[in-house]
């Protein structure tokens, strides 16, 4: 069982080793693209002529998901986290792997400088750093791993394992609910980007793309270290 999570582990983190060394450079060439640029910035003009409303919604996710609101979340699924399994350690480690990408996403960012698009000139929502990977969506991703390993704990504490498999099931269910809305989440929070005309597409896809795999990457590292007995 140690091999196999061992063998795993360095698996995982291997391929999310790779694509994060490939994400910089599809940001260069995008940054560099005019042809990507253009089409992209024909897209968000197209959905500038979509309703109000849901610009009025994504202005309220762009506060949420923004650095402070997205330390505030963290913080409070923290504390629910820590009253659910009264363990520390628990707790650091899963703030750790769901807090992992902002790191990356951060490097990446100042690294390709990638130009906010036309589209968000003027915009008081506007902020000062560049536009690829999207770091809204990468806040929206923290907070979802950081809820679903919150829902975890819980339900392993309120369906814990025996030989009742009608709590197994349950427990399944119950967590499959809550990656359907964690990705629901994420999703929307990465089309909020777009009605506001602040990131191009790409920004965040790759950022909805790259930061659950460092999440996981952490997460197998981590419990193969546990499972060697070193933590």
């Amino acid at each position: 069982m140690k091999n196999g999570s061992i063998a795993r582990a360095a698996a995982v983190v291997i391929a999310t080793a790779i694509l994060c060394g490939i994400v910089p450079m599809i940001g260069v060439a995008l940054r560099d693209s005019a042809i990507a640029t253009m089409r992209e910035t024909n897209i968000l003009q197209a959905l500038a002529a979509l309703p109000e409303g849901l610009r009025d919604c994504s202005m309220i996710l762009a506060y949420l998901f923004s650095t402070v609101g997205c330390i505030a979340i963290v913080a409070a699924l923290a504390a629910v986290d820590l009253r659910i399994t009264d363990s520390r350690h628990v707790v650091i480690r899963d703030v750790a792997v769901s807090a992992a990408p902002i790191l990356y996403v951060t490097g990446v960012k100042w690294l390709v400088e990638r130009p906010r698009p036309i589209t968000s000139v003027g915009n008081g929502l506007l902020p000062g750093d560049p536009s690829f990977p999207s770091g809204h969506t990468a806040a929206a991703v923290i907070v979802s791993v950081m809820m679903i390993l919150t829902v975890r704990n819980f339900a392993r504490k309120c369906f814990p394992d025996g030989e009742d498999d009608g709590r197994a099931n349950r427990r399944r269910v119950f967590l499959r609910r809550t990656i359907i809305g964690a990705v629901a989440l994420v999703v929307a929070v990465a089309c909020s980007r777009l009605l506001l005309g602040l990131h191009y597409p790409t920004d965040v896809i790759i950022s909805a793309t790259i930061c659950p795999l460092i999440s996981y990457a952490v997460w197998c590292v981590w419990n193969a270290c546990e499972s060697a007995g070193e933590w």
